[in-house]
C-alpha cells in the first residue's frame, strides 16, 4: 500500500512539474499591479511549496530521505545562504525580501523559490521519458510564446486591452522571450542534423525556424552574435558526415533567419513596410555597461561582502550613477537592473554572491563542455542527444548572463535547463543520496521506519503554513492595490478603501504607502478646490466638518509618507513624494516648508545627481523670494544637466527678480538656444518671450517685472486665503538637510554667480 501510494505521489509531483514548466512562460493576469512577473512568481511560490510538501511526504512513504545529488548543489546552496543573509542585513530589508513592488524578480523570496524548485526538479526527473516529457512541455510553451510574439510584431493582437502592443509577449519582455527561445534552440538544431526518436525531423525544422525568426525580429546585435555562436557550436558538436548529409534541411531554418534579418535591416525597394515594422518595434533600454560598472563598483566598495541586499539595485543606481548618465536621452529613467547579471550580483549580493554565481556558471559550463559530444559517442543510445543539446543550452544560458540582467522567465528557464542537463546523464540520475538519523520507530505490526522524514515533514509544515498564509495576504493585497489603481480616476473613496485593504493585508510594501499618501492628499485638495475661496465666494464654503476632514486627510497623507520612507529609507522617490506633500500644504500648515526642504534634501542624498530634485528645491526658495538659494539650486540643476532648458529658464527668472538682469539675459539666451531645435514648440515661445523681456529691461532699466517662474506650487491647499489647518506632527521643524552645491560643469554655459552656502533661517 505504501509503495502504491508513493507511486501516486511521485506521479503527482511529475504532473505539477510539467504544469509549472509549461505555464510559467505563458501566464499573465491583469488583476495584479504588474501583469507578468507577479502572477508567475505567485504560481512558482505556491507550486514550489506544494512540490516540497509532496516530495517530503514521499520520503515518509519510502521510509528514507532520497535526494539526487548534482555538481550544482554546492554553488546553489551557497547562493541560497548568501541571499538570505544579504536580505537580513540589508538597509532596505523589506524591499530585499519582497522586491521593489511591483517588480518582484530578484527579491529574496524569488531566489529562494527558484533554488528550491531546482532541487525538487532534479530529484524528480527520474527517467529519460520524464525528461523528454518535461522538455516537450517547455517546447510547446516556447512555440506559443514565439507565435504570439510574431503576431504582435505584425500588429495582430490578442483580444485583450493590455496585449494591444507590438512588443507584447506572454513572458513579459522581449529579452525574456529571446532568452527562453535561445535556450530551447539547441535540441531542434541537433535533431535536424542528428535525427532521433525524441524530436521528429519536421518538428525540429518548424521549431528551429519559428524560434530563430522570432529572435531575428525582436533581438539586437548582441543577441544575433550569440545566436550565430550557438549555431556554430551546434554544428561543431556534429559529425562532419552527418552535417554534410543534413545540409539540405539545415538550410531551411538558417535561410529563414537570414531572410528575416535582411528584410528587417537591408533597404530593399518595395519592402519599406517590413523595415518600418522593425524600426517601430520598441527595443528595451538597457543600462550601458560603463554606467552599470560604476554603479556596481561603488556599491561593492561600500558593502563588499554581502552587498546592499537583493532587489536593491534601484537604490544603488540612484545613489551611485555617474554624471555622464544625465547626458543620455533617457536621463530621467531609473534602472533596477544592471547591464548583466554579474554586475547585478556584484552590487547587490557582494563578493560572496558573485563568487557563488561564478562557481555555478563554471560548473555548468564545464559539465556542458564535457558532454557536448555525448551523442556522437554511442550511436546506440539516442537519448544522448538530450545530453548534448542541454549542454549547449547551458552554455548559452551562461553567455546570456554576460549580456543582460536576468528576468523571472530567463532564470527559471536557466535552472530548468541546468536540471535537465544534470539528470540527462545516467550516472547522476541514478545516483541518489539517502539520509537517515538512525532513530527508528515501530508500527503495531512491528515494522520499523526512520523518524527523520517525519521530523523534516513537521518542520516543513511549521514553515509552509505561515508561508502560504503570507502568500495569500500578499496576493490579496496586490489585488486590492490593482483595484485602487483602476478606480483612481473614477472614485476617490473606492481608491482610498482599496488601498486601506491592501495596507492591512501587507503593511510592508512602501508602494502602497506612497499611493495612499498621494490619495489622501488628492482627496484633501479636492475638498479645498470645491469649497475653498473663489471669485464668487471669497470666503469659501468650508464647514468645520470640512476642515476636520481636510486636517485628517492631510495628517494621514503625511503619516503614510513617513511610513513609506521608514520602510524604504534609500528610496529617493518616497522622500520626494513626502517632500511634495509638505510643499503643497505650505499655505495652510505651519512649518510645512521646513519639512519639505528637509525631505527634498534627503531625496537628493539618495539621488544626488538628479537635476529635477534641485529644480524642485529651487522652486521652493523662489516661492518665498529667497532668490539667492533659488539661484544656487537652479545653477546646480544646470551643472548636473547642461542641456536642461528648464533649469536655465528658471535660473534666468530668479536672476531677473533678484535684479541681476545681465546674467539673467546670458542664461535666457542659453535656454533659447537649447529650445531652438523645436522653434514652433510652446517652450521655445515662452523662453523667447522671456529673452525679449530681459533685453527690453536692460534697455529700459525702469521696466516692471511681470513674468513669474514656472516653479510655483499649483495645489489648492497652497492658497494663503484658505483657512489654516493644524496638521498634526509638524511641530519642531527640522534643520533642512541642504546638500552641498554641485561643482561647476564646464559644459554648462553659465555666468559666474556667487553661490549661497546655506538657507536663510
Amino acid at each position: 500500500m505504501r509503495e502504491k501510494l508513493s507511486t501516486y505521489v511521485d506521479g503527482l509531483i511529475g504532473i505539477i512539474l510539467l504544469f509549472v514548466a509549461g505555464i510559467t512562460p505563458l501566464l499573465f493576469f491583469n488583476q495584479t499591479t504588474e501583469f507578468y512577473e507577479m502572477p508567475k512568481l505567485i504560481l512558482l511560490v505556491v507550486a514550489t511549496i506544494l512540490l516540497l510538501g509532496l516530495w517530503i511526504f514521499s520520503w515518509i512513504l519510502k521510509g528514507k530521505i532520497v535526494i539526487t545529488r548534482t555538481p550544482l548543489d554546492v554553488p546553489l546552496l551557497a547562493l541560497l545562504v548568501v541571499v538570505i543573509a544579504s536580505a537580513y542585513f540589508s538597509a532596505t530589508r523589506n524591499s530585499a525580501i519582497y522586491g521593489n513592488f511591483p517588480r518582484v524578480h530578484g527579491s529574496a523570496i524569488s531566489w529562494v523559490t527558484y533554488i528550491l524548485l531546482y532541487f525538487v526538479t532534479v530529484s524528480n526527473l527520474k527517467s529519460v521519458t520524464a525528461i523528454k516529457n518535461f522538455l516537450y512541455v517547455m517546447y510547446g510553451s516556447g512555440a506559443i510564446v514565439a507565435f504570439l510574439s510574431i503576431l504582435s510584431f505584425f500588429h495582430i493582437f490578442l483580444p485583450i486591452d493590455f496585449a494591444q502592443a507590438v512588443n507584447f509577449t506572454p513572458t513579459g519582455s522581449s529579452f525574456s522571450t529571446i532568452a527562453f527561445l535561445m535556450m530551447l534552440m539547441p535540441l531542434p538544431l541537433l535533431s535536424i542534423v542528428n535525427q532521433n526518436k525524441y524530436m521528429p525531423l519536421p518538428a525540429a525544422i518548424v521549431l528551429a525556424s519559428l524560434f530563430g525568426v522570432t529572435i531575428a525580429l525582436i533581438g539586437s546585435l548582441t543577441i544575433y552574435i550569440v545566436l550565430a555562436i550557438m549555431f556554430i557550436v551546434a554544428f561543431f558538436a556534429t559529425k562532419p558526415s552527418q552535417l554534410k548529409k543534413a545540409a539540405g534541411v539545415i538550410t531551411i531554418p538558417v535561410a529563414l533567419i537570414v531572410l528575416a534579418l535582411v528584410l528587417a535591416y537591408v533597404p530593399i525597394p518595395g519592402l519599406g513596410a517590413f523595415q518600418q515594422l522593425e524600426s517601430n518595434f520598441p527595443k528595451e533600454i538597457q543600462l550601458p555597461l560603463e554606467v552599470s560598472w560604476k554603479v556596481s563598483a561603488s556599491a561593492f566598495r561600500d558593502a563588499p561582502m554581502l552587498g546592499t541586499g537583493p532587489a536593491s539595485y534601484l537604490f544603488n543606481f540612484t545613489s551611485y550613477k555617474p554624471l555622464e548618465f544625465n547626458q543620455l536621452t533617457y536621463w530621467n529613467f531609473t534602472f533596477d537592473t544592471a547591464y548583466d547579471e554579474f554586475l547585478q550580483f556584484l552590487g547587490t549580493l557582494g563578493v560572496l554572491g558573485l563568487v557563488s554565481l561564478i562557481a555555478l556558471c563554471l560548473v555548468a559550463v564545464n559539465f556542458g563542455r564535457n558532454n557536448l559530444l555525448a551523442h556522437t559517442r554511442d550511436d546506440q543510445d539516442p537519448s544522448h542527444i538530450i545530453l548534448s543539446s542541454m549542454s549547449i543550452s547551458a552554455i548559452v544560458a551562461v553567455v546570456l548572463l554576460f549580456v543582460h540582467g536576468t528576468t523571472l522567465v530567463s532564470i527559471v528557464a536557466t535552472l530548468f535547463v541546468f536540471a535537465c542537463l544534470m539528470v540527462s546523464q545516467r550516472s547522476i540520475r541514478e545516483h541518489v543520496t539517502q539520509l537517515s538519523m538512525g532513530i527508528k520507530a515501530s508500527t503495531a505490526a512491528d515494522k520499523q521506519f526512520d523518524l527523520l522524514p517525519i521530523i523534516v515533514f513537521v518542520i516543513f509544515l511549521i514553515l509552509a503554513v505561515p508561508g502560504l498564509i503570507q502568500t495569500y495576504k500578499t496576493v490579496a493585497a496586490d489585488y486590492y492595490h490593482r483595484q485602487a489603481l483602476l478606480q483612481a480616476n473614477k472614485s476617490g473613496n473606492l481608491t482610498y478603501s482599496n488601498l486601506q485593504k491592501a495596507e492591512a493585508l501587507n503593511p510592508y510594501i512602501d508602494l502602497y504607502r506612497v499611493d495612499m499618501a498621494q490619495t489622501n492628499f488628492a482627496l484633501a485638495n479636492a475638498i479645498a478646490i470645491r469649497k475653498g475661496p473663489s471669485k464668487d465666494n471669497p470666503n469659501g464654503s468650508l464647514t468645520d466638518q470640512d476642515k476636520r476632514t481636510v486636517q485628517t486627510l492631510l495628517s494621514q497623507a503625511i503619516n503614510e509618507g513617513r511610513v513609506s520612507v521608514a520602510l524604504s529609507p534609500r528610496s529617493s522617490r518616497n522622500w520626494e513624494v513626502l517632500a511634495s506633500i509638505y510643499r503643497n500644504i505650505t499655505g495652510v500648515a505651519q512649518n510645512a516648508l521646513a519639512f519639505s526642504l528637509d525631505a527634498y534634501g534627503r531625496a537628493i542624498q539618495m539621488d544626488p545627481l538628479n537635476p529635477s530634485l534641485r529644480l524642485s528645491v529651487g522652486g521652493i526658495y523662489y516661492s518665498v523670494k529667497n532668490y539667492d538659494l533659488a539661484i544656487r539650486f537652479f545653477t546646480d540643476a544646470a551643472n548636473l544637466k547642461p542641456d536642461n532648458a528648464n533649469a536655465y529658464y528658471n535660473l534666468a527668472i530668479a536672476l531677473r527678480d533678484k535684479g541681476d538682469l545681465q546674467n539673467a539675459k546670458v542664461v535666457a539666451d542659453q535656454a533659447v538656444s537649447l529650445l531652438s531645435k523645436v522653434p514652433n514648440g510652446p517652450d521655445y515661445k515662452v523662453a523667447t518671450a522671456l529673452d525679449k523681456e530681459l533685453a527690453d529691461k536692460i534697455a529700459n532699466a525702469n521696466s516692471s517685472n511681470e513674468a513669474t517662474a514656472s516653479t510655483q506650487p499649483n495645489s489648492a491647499l497652497a492658497n494663503p486665503n484658505l483657512p489654516g489647518v493644524d496638521v498634526n506632527g509638524l511641530n519642531n521643524p527640522p534643520s533642512s538637510a541642504t546638500p552641498s552645491a554641485v561643482k561647476q560643469n564646464p559644459k554648462a554655459n553659465l555666468p559666474q554667480i556667487k553661490p549661497t552656502a546655506a538657507p536663510a533661517k
